[in-house]
């Protein structure tokens, strides 16, 4: 059974506070076998499930930005509706470009949205 991204982060959290599948869908109102469903990309994360992961296990901003970023990588895809106009041209300029870039310039654009001093 292959498990995500999504599925390694839940998995995280369950070691970290000593919990199985079952403790946790049960904490997160779910069938253990939905979850596992989710966990090895045979069900969708709604909405829902990864607002009460958030609430239920305290998540701060960066746990949630990981979360959020693992659920984008299980799902392929980034949801740029949210963003203004000239943010999705952006975006979708770089997707489309995306595979032209060396890794050197990939390494520099990962240390400028860092916010890194160094972007030689």
């Amino acid at each position: 059974m292959a498990t995500t991204a999504l599925g390694k982060f839940l998995r995280k959290i369950r070691v970290d506070r000593d919990e199985r599948l079952y403790d946790m869908a049960k904490h997160l109102g779910v069938s253990p076998a939905f979850l596992s469903g989710v966990e090895n990309g045979h069900k969708k994360a709604s909405t829902t499930l990864i607002d009460n992961i958030i609430d239920v296990y305290n998540l701060d901003v960066d746990q949630q930005e990981r979360l959020k970023d693992a659920l984008s990588i299980s799902e392929n895809r980034i949801d740029i509706s949210q963003f203004s106009p000239q943010k999705q041209e952006a975006t979708l300029m770089f997707a489309r470009k995306f595979d032209e870039l060396t890794d050197e310039q990939i390494d520099q654009i990962k240390n400028i949205l860092k916010g890194d001093d160094d972007h030689n």
